[in-house]
């Protein structure tokens, strides 16, 4: 899959690989990681300590967004699940956020 970031765009990376740089990111003030899938990508945006903006844009015609907050430990399950072909919006806790 794609991953961009705040340092790279676009890189083809295993989820080996990807965790690896999503580690190198992790509570960097203004850091970013995104999976761009088929469908549609998904994004980790640093806020605070162990707690990051997932954010999946879901209805761009409407401006809506799927967002919620996540531990590192949660993004990472999240990051797996994306690479195993999960769908993203079935991610638990989900919450459509007009833009």
């Amino acid at each position: 899959m794609k991953i961009f970031s705040n340092e790279f765009q676009d890189k083809e990376l295993n989820l080996e690989k990807a965790l690896s740089e999503f580690y190198k990111i992790s509570e960097e003030e203004g850091s970013f990681f995104g999976v761009k899938t088929e469908k549609e990508p998904i994004q980790f945006a640093y806020e605070t300590r162990d707690k990051w903006l997932v954010d999946i844009p879901y209805d761009i015609k409407n401006r809506l967004t799927l967002q919620k907050y996540a531990t590192y430990n949660e993004c990472v399950e999240i990051i797996k699940q994306v690479y195993s072909g999960f769908s993203l919006t079935r991610i638990e806790g989900l919450k459509k956020v007009s833009i």
